[in-house]
């Protein structure tokens, strides 16, 4: 009894202290041995400055990264849709050398482009194809009304489900009309192996620039890297030549693309 008049003394006796005479950074609290006294540890927040600075930090730091990020996304999902088209075509070829009906029409020569790109057509799903009545509504086109697409400047054009266009001369853009529909970046072009020729089959699908190509014609002027010194394929050749309708000089970067796997330029 004498210990519980203790405590309730105590508490009386703190209850009549004015609050304005505790310390100024302490408080009391309860507890079961009465009241005592503990330092308040203070919380500082940030200042408007500080939080100006820090964003501003990490915008200069989005800003310097976030470009490079795009551009490295940009280039591998052309790099997919070249080995996409790369794939589809051959596997278009493929079928059309196999059936026995496209032979006899072609009886044994495919150096047409114009009838063979008709031909494997069948193979591929074309749901539309432009002419030079109505080119634009397919692919983009230059001052004169013709294809960029176009390699040899009058090409019919037929677009696939996939979205990619292609022309008789069997160029692909692998995105269709989206941008940037330039050669070297979404604008690339194919070659046939007209002939059993040095080793190469015949209907085989070559890369433009490639060392297959190269092969097949029989001197390495074809291939993108036959001068290390002077590549065929870089970015000043991509930005010079890639929006030409007709002959591109960028056209050999189909084969440096497909070769090192990525668009290292």
């Amino acid at each position: 009894m004498q210990f519980d008049s203790y405590i309730v003394q105590n508490v009386e006796i703190a209850q009549t202290i004015p609050l304005n005479c505790l310390p100024p950074t302490s408080q009391y609290s309860t507890s079961n041995k009465g009241f005592r006294f503990f330092k308040r540890h203070a919380r500082r927040a940030f200042t408007l400055a500080e939080t100006l600075i820090t964003l501003t930090i990490i915008g200069v730091i989005a800003a310097m990264t976030i470009p490079t990020l795009v551009s490295k996304y940009q280039k591998h999902s052309y790099v997919t849709g070249l080995k996409k088209a790369y794939s589809t075509l051959s596997n278009a070829m493929t079928l059309a050398m196999h059936d026995d009906e496209v032979w006899e029409y072609w009886n044994g020569d495919i150096s047409c482009y114009g009838s063979t790109n008709n031909i494997i057509k069948k193979y591929m799903k074309v749901v539309k194809t432009c002419d030079s009545n109505n080119w634009e509504e397919c692919v983009e086109v230059n001052e004169n009304g013709r294809p960029i697409q176009g390699v040899y400047g009058n090409d019919d054009i037929f677009v696939t489900a996939d979205g990619m266009t292609w022309s008789s001369s069997f160029s692909v853009d692998i995105n269709g009309k989206k941008g940037p529909n330039r050669w070297g970046r979404d604008i690339f072009w194919f070659e046939m192996a007209e002939y059993n020729q040095n080793g190469v089959a015949q209907g085989t699908v070559m890369p433009y620039g490639s060392k297959l190509m190269t092969k097949y014609r029989g001197y390495d002027d074809y291939y993108w890297n036959n001068n290390p010194s002077s590549p065929k394929c870089t970015t000043e050749i991509v930005n010079r030549y890639g929006k030409n309708s007709g002959w591109s000089g960028a056209v050999y970067c189909t084969g440096r693309v497909l070769e090192e796997g990525a668009m290292n330029y």
